[in-house]
């Protein structure tokens, strides 16, 4: 090790130990150099452990993306969360309106009118239904998606095993052409079964 970077590592271990420079940097010179920290290493903000495709199943229909956001997906938990909240600020919508007739309904004695408003009522209501059941599908999307992508969490960073030197052994091969014995540039299809 060069003398001078020796220097330099003792001075950081002695600026950062406990009775160092930066402990006691009220009483320090203020016209000497400032020391410099060495930055800190990078933190990975990922699960350690494996992610349990139960769990995240579980967590996205009880929070909308939940699920994903478990399972390391973040921009799919964003989407699954607009999604939901798109079907449900509908769903209530459409109720709020259906109730709002219904009183509108109570409160005039014109039977005509009070058949229209029954009526508009109830096509709100089915609308209400519709956006339940388009909640309800992509929450069964959302579902399974987070179960997949458990089961695909970290699969870029993972590598899978892959050996680097194959000897099949006694397993004949399935096709072995020879070397010699055929013009070059021929293509050449061969069959070889045992049974």
């Amino acid at each position: 090790m060069k003398p001078a970077a020796f220097v330099v590592v003792v001075a950081a271990a002695l600026a950062c130990g406990p009775g160092g420079a930066f402990a006691a940097e009220a009483t320090a010179d203020t016209t000497a150099a400032p020391a410099v920290r060495a930055a800190p290493a990078p933190r990975e903000f990922r699960l350690a452990a494996p992610v349990s495709p139960t769990l995240a199943t579980v967590m996205s229909p009880v929070f909308p993306g939940w699920g994903q956001l478990y399972a390391d997906n973040g921009w799919r938990g964003v989407l699954a969360f607009g999604v939901e909240m798109f079907y449900w600020s509908r769903l209530l919508m459409y109720d709020r309106k259906a109730e709002r007739l219904l009183d509108w309904r109570d409160a005039t004695d014109n039977d005509a009118v009070r058949d229209f408003y029954w009526a508009q009522a109830e096509e709100y209501r089915e609308l209400a239904r519709d956006n339940a059941w388009w909640s309800a599908g992509a929450m069964f999307i959302m579902a399974l998606d987070a179960y997949v992508g458990a089961h695909l969490h970290r699969f870029e960073h993972d590598p899978v095993p892959v050996p680097s030197n194959w000897d099949p052994g006694d397993v004949p091969q399935p096709i072995e052409l020879p070397a010699a014995g055929r013009p070059a540039g021929a293509a050449t299809l061969g069959w070889s079964a045992t049974f």
